[in-house]
Parts: C-alpha cells; structure tokens; sequence
C-alpha cells in the first residue's frame, strides 16, 4: 500500500530529533511527496497529500504559522515540519490546537538537523515504496494472466507480507461516463484518496488498472471489509458529473494460483452490474451468468442466441414490430400477461395477441423449458452486447 506518514517517519525522532507535538490523528494518511515551502502564500503547485518543511525565513514572528498551517490544510498538504531556529522560535499555541483538532500533523526539528539530509530519505524512502508497490502489482497481473507462473512470484510477495496460504478476494471496479469508461482518469486523480480508502478498510492490499478498469486484491478480507471499501468508493466516482460506478465483487479463494479465478470471477460481476444497472454485485450471486461468462468461445454463444431468437429479431426489423421486447418483458414476468401489460402499458389483450403471434414466428410452445431457453438466449445476448463496446473501444 502506499507510504503512511506513520510509515515514513519511523525512528526520525530519534535519527533527526524529529517531534510530533499535534494531530496525532492524521498520521495513517498517505504521502505523496515532500516540499519546502517558505512563502505565507501557500502555492498552487500542490497536488495534495504533501509533506511541507519550512524554516521562515523571510518571516518576523511566529504567528504567521497559524494562517499558514490553515493554507496547507485546505491545499491537501497532508502535515508540517517546522524547523526552529533563527526564524522560528516556536509553534504558537493557535497552530497547535487548529492541528490537533483537525487531524494535521505538525512537527518539529531543531536547526542542527539539516533539511536536506531529512527530506532527501523521506524521497528516497516514497520512491522504494512506489517501486514496491508496482512490483507487486505487476506479480499480480502476472499471475492473473498465468496462474501456472504463481510459484515465480511467491517468494517475492512473501517478503510484501502476502503469503500463499492466505485468502483473497478480488474486486474490479469500473466507473463510465454515457457508456464510456473514465476509470483511469479518475484514479489518476484521485490515487491518494483510493489507497487512504483501502488503510480505512484494513488488510494487506494491491491496487491496480488492468485493461482500463481498477482492481484490487485483498488478502484475508472478511465480506464487511469489502463491503466497506465498497461504500468508500462511491465518493471517489462521484467527484465527476453523470458518472456511473459498477463493482464486481469474487468469491474468496485461497492460494495465489487462484487469484487469476477470483480476477475472471470480480470481472463478471462488474459487467453483469453494467447488464442489469447495479453498483455493486458479487459473483456468487449472478446465477446463470456464471455459465455464460464461463463459456470463451463468443461464437458458441453467438450461435446459441441465434438459434433461439434470430428469427423473432428478423421478423421485428422486417415487420417493424416489438416481439423480441415484449417476449422479454413477459418472461421476466414469468409470464404474467397481467404483469406485462401493466408494465408495457398495454391491454392485456394485446398481451396475449402478441404472445400468440410470438408462438407461431418461433414455431415452439412457451413451455418451461423453452422460457428458460429464452432467457438464457437474451441474457447471452447481454453479454455479447457488453462485449461488443468493449471491443468498440469504449474501455481505456
């Protein structure tokens, strides 16, 4: 996961003297990097989840700190070293309280330690900890796309703290505007945000993008914890206007070679929520999607939904009539012509006239077995259908 302040100012207190005197609270929040900032007038340049250090020079007094500490605050710095000295002989009491009470971490340094000795391990210390996170992620995806390949990485994500022996549930998460997916963009933007999402939720973790959606990794994660995540998420998609949120949520599997099954498993999740306009789905509940989306071969599929429904779909486009709608709406329904003119808003009569006209361009009776054929057939076509856009290059 990424780098806690917690995490990075490990044995500083005693290395370079480094205090904590306030918003103790704070600490669990990510760090995205460190800056030096002198100017009262806290810039733009800040994208959030910063470490600032300042030393105030140019400053007389200390009072300006309290202003300042707001500024960095409301910027999404995400803590303030203050080195005393020459310029600042100390925190004034109004920036320690505004601190504590807002969760702000403030610290101190006296003169001796050198700023730059300080925030060159704090850079060195994020960028092992990006470095490590990326390798785990591409362990990851590497077994996802190969579960025979589990064994390569074993060694290595046993010294990240996840271990074979483990659990794991997969989520994949994919949030569109008008059909499209913007999954990428948003976490680009917002990746601090999702890895504080994940410290919230607890358990060792691996976020990544596959194939332009999100997806997650979680080791030994009870259903409430995904749960949570889950409901932490929502915010994240909502920053953006006329967005959608779909999340698909795998069973627990144990063992890294059957995290490529968890993946394929959150995967077919995700896209019946995008079928059926659910947020969030998990695999186990589906039903007969999970025979769908476990057959690989399209054309099979193609050929199936052909056999049952291509010639009501021929009869409608030359006859300009709405069977296939109505025979769907109807099985829905489980065939209530009652239930189905209420929703179409027709006569019941109608109902059965259409009903009747279906009987005979299908050649069949609407028996059980065949509605259940039926149904199958629309569902696939629902598959196909999804996996048409993403083919049409509607995922990043």
């Amino acid at each position: 996961m990424a780098i806690t302040l917690s995490q990075l100012c490990a044995n500083t207190e005693k290395k370079y003297s480094m205090k904590l005197i306030a918003g103790h609270a704070g600490m669990g929040n990510t760090v995205r990097w460190v800056h030096i900032i002198e100017d009262s007038e806290v810039p733009d340049f800040l994208h959030g989840n910063e470490l600032i250090f300042t030393t105030g020079i140019g400053h007389v007094g200390n009072e300006w700190l309290k202003s300042f500490t707001v500024s960095l605050k409301n910027k999404g710095a995400i803590g303030l070293v203050v080195n005393i000295g020459p310029y600042i002989s100390s925190v004034p009491s109004q920036a320690i309280v505004f601190c504590e009470q807002n969760g702000f971490p403030l610290f101190t340094i006296p003169w001796k330690t050198r700023i730059i000795d300080i925030s060159y391990e704090f850079c060195r210390r994020i960028i092992a900890n990006e470095k490590r996170e990326s390798t785990i992620a591409d362990a990851f995806r590497g077994i996802i796309r190969n579960p025979a390949t589990a064994d390569d990485y074993s060694s290595m994500l046993n010294r990240a703290g996840f271990y074979d022996d483990s659990s794991y549930t997969v989520i994949s998460l994919s949030i569109l505007r008008r059909s499209v997916s913007i999954t990428e963009s948003v976490v680009r933007t917002t990746d601090m945000s999702l890895w504080r999402m994940l410290k919230k939720s607890g358990n060792h973790s691996s976020l990544f993008m596959k194939e332009g959606d999100l997806v997650a990794v979680r080791q030994n994660c009870s259903e409430e914890e995904i749960v949570m995540f889950c409901e932490l998420l929502r915010p994240i998609a909502e920053q953006s206007a006329d967005t959608e949120i779909y999340i698909g949520v795998s069973e627990s599997v144990r063992g890294f070679a059957e995290i490529s099954q968890a993946y394929e498993q959150s995967y077919a999740a995700m896209l019946t929520g995008r079928i059926k306009g659910k947020e969030r789905v998990f695999y186990r509940d589906i039903g007969l999607m999970k025979l769908i989306f476990g057959v690989k071969d399209k054309m099979i599929l193609s050929s199936f939904a052909e056999e049952n429904l291509g010639v009501l779909h021929r009869y409608d486009s030359e006859k300009n009539t709405d069977y296939c709608s109505i025979l769907r709406k109807y099985l829905e329904l489980n065939g209530s012509v009652l239930e189905a003119a209420a929703e179409t808003g027709v006569h019941r009569n109608t109902i059965n006239y259409k009903i009747r006209a279906i009987r005979e361009i299908l050649g069949r009776e609407l028996d059980d077995h065949t509605k259940s054929m039926l149904m199958l057939a629309y569902l696939i076509e629902d598959v196909l259908d999804i996996y048409d856009n993403l083919n049409g290059g509607n995922k990043q």
